[in-house]
């Protein structure tokens, strides 16, 4: 063929194509199309090859803005600093956070419409009127009953909300009563997925035994619960919801006080956290006297009894991540799972790992590094005087304990001075194994060891790049430096080895639950797995004994294991981080 004619038949090739894209782009709508084609003939025979087709790129980069966050960046007048001027997108740790409630994020972030999006289903079902009207007769009920005369007529309820939590909504209901010229004040907590659809078994016993919980520790011992005016653990009923009622805690939440005011000195704040720690740790211990021989939820019989453990709801963060995957605009209620009782501690620390067996190399990586650090784990040995005591009476061995299993910031309320007015949250209440149990650190005390919600940064001198410096990060109004989050630790386990009579054997469980507390999030968030696992083994890695986290992983999820120098080393430093909070010559903070 000669020159000419192979260009007259390219450029009859290359229209035909230019016509095919655009009957693609206006048929389909797609703004990046194709068209290939390719034709052989030897030997007498033919082959063709056609493809077209085409890809919105819009859609693409639309669900790509849920996985970055670029941002836009403008230099200030008259200054060489540079300051973030907008988040254009949602970064991948928020998409992920949007899946499931992430447990605690300090300080509460602004509320908007979404909250109410996210929670329209309950929404929809909640009556402020009936509410209203409700309360009203509980509180001529109470005073009948309390003051002895039937009292003058009250005025109706303020209803005011709704004021959004995790995974409920509040109402805060305010009875003035004119005759004694006094405002009484309670709180009505309703869960989001309380609408008869939804509302099962499991999250009925769950509320139940909430109540009851409530009801039995503020009889029992010194806890600041709130008092529990009452409940309903069925969407059928006036308010058709489920709902518990009790009174108004006054006071600041923890995480109003615990960083100060603006105007506060440092001694001021400093003397503010040590009395909340001395509080919390006195209280905590109180739950040491109800010891059970198997781990689960609290169960009550008919005749509201504690009785032992039952099955656990525990929140399946899996199941709601998996969710949000198929459908980023899904609905934000929360997917529970049953779990246990258990009789065995690891297999309680584990259940929810078990639930989702391995699908890869990396997940089965991950998946027995967590299980080899979790066989660390110590659980205290009896002391001489408990295995006289149960020898003598034929008992069988507590394992377990009660705690407070949601022990954050929000679900504590303080006075001004540092004094614990009310804990709050019991819907989180539960039976573990004691190493997690209630000698445990408060969780905002071990938030460095998941970098998933630590939002720390250095200080702007650790930025210096060619003679400017970055700002700050606003997040460290609101977070401790790990250095300071390690003295705290070592003072809370000071404090607790100090009030309690009874010291098990050598295991210090309140240093330990650094840890206990940290591998038990792994276990529960898949989207902290990862960070804490990594920062884990950074934490236990000296300059001679690394513990690379990506060749740790490799070996593990190709069915290998580590040699018995390595085991040897990480368990033994381990047990340092535990021990003294910190490794010696340890390569990270």
């Amino acid at each position: 063929m000669s020159i000419s004619r192979k260009k007259g038949y390219v450029e009859r090739s290359r229209f035909g194509r230019q016509a095919e894209l655009a009957r693609l782009h206006e048929d389909y709508h797609e703004d990046l199309g194709l068209v290939f084609g390719l034709s052989s003939h030897a030997y007498g025979n033919e082959a063709h090859v056609d493809y077209v087709g085409g890809l919105n790129t819009n859609k693409i980069w639309a669900g790509m803005t849920k996985l970055v966050k670029p941002e836009r960046w403008r230099v200030k007048a008259g200054s060489t600093k540079r300051v973030i001027e907008e988040n254009v997108l949602p970064s991948l740790r928020d998409a992920l956070v949007d899946a499931a409630p992430i447990g605690e994020t300090i300080p509460e972030c602004k509320k908007s419409q979404k909250e109410h999006r996210d929670f329209a289903g309950i929404l929809s079902q909640v009556d402020t009127k009936a509410i209203a009207s409700y309360a009203l007769k509980l509180m001529q009920v109470h005073r009948k009953r309390h003051i002895g005369y039937r009292p003058a007529p009250l005025q109706l309820p303020l209803v005011r909300g709704p004021l959004f939590g995790s995974a409920h909504v509040f109402y805060s209901i305010e009875i003035h009563d004119a005759q004694y010229h006094e405002t009484t004040k309670w709180i009505i907590k309703i869960p989001t997925n309380g609408t008869p659809d939804v509302w099962d078994r499991l999250c009925a016993e769950a509320l139940r035994t909430e109540a009851l919980m409530i009801y039995k520790l503020s009889h029992e011992t010194t806890i600041p619960v709130p008092e529990l005016i009452d409940f309903e653990a069925t969407p059928h009923n006036k308010l058709h919801v489920p709902y518990c009622i009790m009174t108004y805690v006054e006071g600041w939440t923890l995480d109003q006080a615990w960083f100060g005011e603006d105007g506060d000195d440092e001694s001021t704040v400093r003397a503010r956290r040590a009395r909340v720690l001395q509080n919390l740790a006195r209280l905590m211990l109180q739950l040491g006297k109800y010891e059970f021989e198997r781990g689960g939820a609290p169960l009550f019989d008919d005749n509201e009894s504690l009785v032992g453990a039952g099955p656990l709801r525990e929140l399946d963060v899996q199941a709601m991540v998996n969710r949000w995957l198929g459908n980023e605009e899904c609905e934000r209620e929360p997917i529970y799972a049953e779990i246990g009782p258990f009789n065995d501690v690891a297999e309680m620390y584990t259940a929810l790992l078990d639930k989702y067996p391995c699908d890869g190399e990396a997940d089965t990586g991950v998946d027995r590094l967590l299980r080899l650090l979790i066989s660390f784990i110590h659980e205290p040995p009896r002391s001489r005087l408990r295995k006289d005591k149960e020898k003598e009476d034929g008992a069988k061995t507590m394992r377990f304990v009660l705690t407070h299993f949601d022990l954050k910031m929000r679900n504590i309320v303080v006075s001004k001075e540092g004094d614990v007015k009310g804990i709050l949250g019991w819907d989180s209440v539960r039976i573990v194994p004691k190493s997690a149990g209630n000698e445990a650190l408060p969780s905002w005390l071990v938030r460095d060891f998941n970098p998933f919600v630590w939002r720390w940064r250095p200080a702007p001198e650790f930025w210096r790049k060619k003679g400017c410096y970055e700002d700050e990060a606003e997040s460290n109004r609101y977070e401790d430096a790990p250095w300071t989050l390690r003295e705290l630790r070592d003072e809370y386990a000071a404090i607790m080895q100090q009030l309690k009579r009874d010291i098990d054997g050598d295991v210090n469980m309140t240093k330990q639950s650094l840890v206990t507390l940290s591998l038990s999030t792994a276990v529960r968030d898949p989207r902290c797995r990862t960070a804490i696992l990594r920062r884990v083994l950074e934490k236990c890695s000296r300059t001679s004994e690394e513990f690379d986290f990506d060749r740790i992983i490799d070996i593990l999820g190709r069915g290998g294991h580590l040699d018995g120098y390595k085991l040897k080393c990480l368990e033994r430093n381990f047990r340092e981080l535990v021990d003294r909070g910190y490794v010696r010559g340890a390569m990270v903070w």
